[in-house]
Parts: C-alpha cells; structure tokens; sequence
C-alpha cells in the first residue's frame, strides 16, 4: 500500500498555491477516487482563502504583522484541508500508486533498507598533547551509526587487543598508549545490522 507524500514543505507559496490547484483539477470527478467532495469542497474553499489572503499581503506588505497573522492562520486551514483530502484519497484508493498520482499527489519513495558496515579506512594516530593520549582518526563511514577503538601494544596477538570505547564520530581522544612504546590503534564500524570487519591497524608515533 503506498502513502501519500506532499512534498509542499520547502515550497514557495505562490508554488505551494499552484501545486494544491493542480491537486483540485485532478481530484475533481476523478474516477479513481470516489466520494471526495466533501474533503476536495473544504481544501478549494481554503485554497481561495489562501490565495486572496496571500495577494493582499503580497501588495501590502507595509501593513505588517496583521497581514502575515491573517496569512499565517489561512494557510495553516488550507494545509490541514490539503491533508485531509489526501488522507482520504489515500484510503479510497486503498493506497493504490496510479490512484494517487491521477489525483495529483506524490506517492511516498520506499525507504532504503540499512545497509552492512564495510571495513573503516585511512585510520590515522598522531599524539594529542600529553603522554600516553592519542588522537585517532579515520575516514567516515555514511551507513555507520558509531565506531568501536580498540588499541593494542607493539607486540599484537588477538589477546592484545583494549577496548578504548565506543564514538559516534569519525575521531577518538584519549589515553591509552605508554610513552615511549609502540602503541596500535584498530576501528570498527558498527549500525543496527551489526559490527563490520576492523580496519587495517595504525601506528601512534613513539614519543
């Protein structure tokens, strides 16, 4: 079942005013959705109101906040007739696509599924001011919701590995490696489908 998108946020208003009568030509005696008199009669007698309070403030604009309150107040009716029009095509359609669209609505793009994390790149370790901190970072990953920093010293095995912790953004800060010594920093990628491969180990530069 498809849903109805309007799609009239970041329009204009005189571009909001041309999409909804485009909207009220095509919804009037349209086969595909009967029975919508009642909500097509409420939005045409709010795209009037609209219009005729949109070109008084268009030619006068000096008359300031009355004006605009008035405008404000008649699109604020027009977009819950809008709404109410759709959400009964909607369902008298019973969210049939090509219903919708020969009414004059947008029809709701499908959202995009999540997608695997991949393994993070260009991890990158220089000192961060004190001894044994570090600033790790790394290139960002689009489908990442957050990254786990692990750090390891010089001689690595798969038990040498300490979690750092968990950031939401492409950098760590923080302590970690000894003065002095090789210090190893590794990145994971992690999102709701789960945690993805860790990236190539970087080097902290030996203080």
């Amino acid at each position: 079942m498809s849903a109805i998108a309007l799609n009239i946020n970041k329009l204009p208003i005189p571009a909001k005013l041309i999409r909804a009568q485009d909207i009220i030509t095509k919804s009037t005696t349209n086969p595909n959705v009967p029975g919508n008199t009642a909500p097509l009669a409420t939005l045409t007698a709010a795209q009037a109101t609209f219009t005729a309070a949109n070109a008084a403030y268009e030619s006068n604009r000096q008359a300031g906040t009355q004006l605009m309150t008035a405008r404000e107040n008649a699109e604020t009716a027009w977009l819950t007739a809008l709404t109410g029009l759709a959400g009964f095509t909607e369902s008298a359609t019973a969210g049939d696509a090509e219903k919708i669209e020969s009414a004059g609505f947008d029809v709701r793009a499908e959202p995009t599924p999540p997608q695997p994390v991949v393994q993070v790149e260009n991890v990158r370790v220089k000192f961060d001011g004190m001894p044994g901190y570090s600033l790790v970072q790394w290139d960002r990953q689009a489908n990442a919701d957050a990254y786990v920093v692990q750090c390891s010293p010089e001689q690595i095995t798969p038990a040498s590995w300490k979690n750092m912790g968990t950031v939401t953004r492409a950098k760590f800060q923080g302590n970690g490696a000894t003065p002095g010594q090789p210090c190893w920093y590794r990145v994971a990628a992690v999102n709701a489908l789960g945690q993805g491969p860790w990236s190539d180990p970087a080097l902290r530069p030996v203080m």
